[in-house]
């Protein structure tokens, strides 16, 4: 369905079932990794690529003018790093948000792995296409107004979270919608006295994501 500004965006639908790649995973090297680690940073050539079984992380990047743009978030059922299959350098950080579990597949395993089931490079290809789709939904909701951005990205983020309890902070909410910090305070502190969420200890509480909701319908239809 059209919205009345002619854009096409939706908040993400959860990722497919974390546990879809089991058959393949004996290709990979099980990996758990600590809340705050780096997998990987932006410019590192990659050698291999990971799926997330069971976490989340935040991939962010650095533009021309070195400010850092959060670009997604990604929890457990996803392939991270596929660029390493080009043998190409990556072309963001991933930072874990939260203690994780990876299988990580060297492009020998890899090459194994398509070998003996040539059918897993179409699920790659899926996950890429969904990344696209994230990333040109990101880029369409600069059209609107940004009081409607800030409640796109919230949503999404209570989905991502599966929960109304936001952790990040007014600076990543910032980088992640593009948006200036100070204009995200304001709306942010303007939502707060009208009891629509609550900011304290570097967390974001929505109390009536219904009204964020509203903020977006007007807009465009949430999927």
């Amino acid at each position: 369905m059209e919205s009345k500004g002619g854009v096409y965006l939706s908040i993400h639908p959860k990722s497919k079932n974390k546990h879809f790649l089991e058959p393949y995973l004996s290709y990979g090297e099980r990996r758990f990794l600590r809340k705050k680690t780096i997998l990987y940073k932006q410019g590192d050539i990659g050698e291999g690529f990971y799926f997330l079984q069971d976490g989340l992380v935040k991939i962010s990047t650095i533009d021309i003018k070195q400010n850092i743009r959060i670009i997604d978030f990604t929890s457990s059922g996803s392939f991270i790093g596929e660029q390493a299959l080009k043998e190409m350098p990556y072309f963001s950080t991933c930072t874990l948000i939260r203690d994780s579990i990876f299988y990580y597949f060297s492009l020998q395993k890899y090459n194994e792995l398509i070998h003996n089931h040539p059918e897993i490079k179409n699920l790659i290809a899926d996950c890429v296409i969904e990344k696209v789709k994230r990333l040109i939904n990101n880029i369409n909701v600069k059209s609107i107004p940004t009081e409607s951005q800030v409640s796109f990205f919230l949503l999404k983020l209570i989905d991502f979270y599966n929960n109304v309890e936001i952790n990040l902070t007014q600076q990543e909410l910032s980088d992640y919608t593009g948006l200036t910090r100070i204009t995200v305070y304001k709306i942010l502190k303007k939502w707060e006295e009208e009891g629509l969420l609550s900011v304290k200890n570097r967390k974001i509480y929505i109390l009536k994501p219904q009204i964020l909701k509203q903020y977006v319908g007007s807009h465009y239809t949430i999927i």
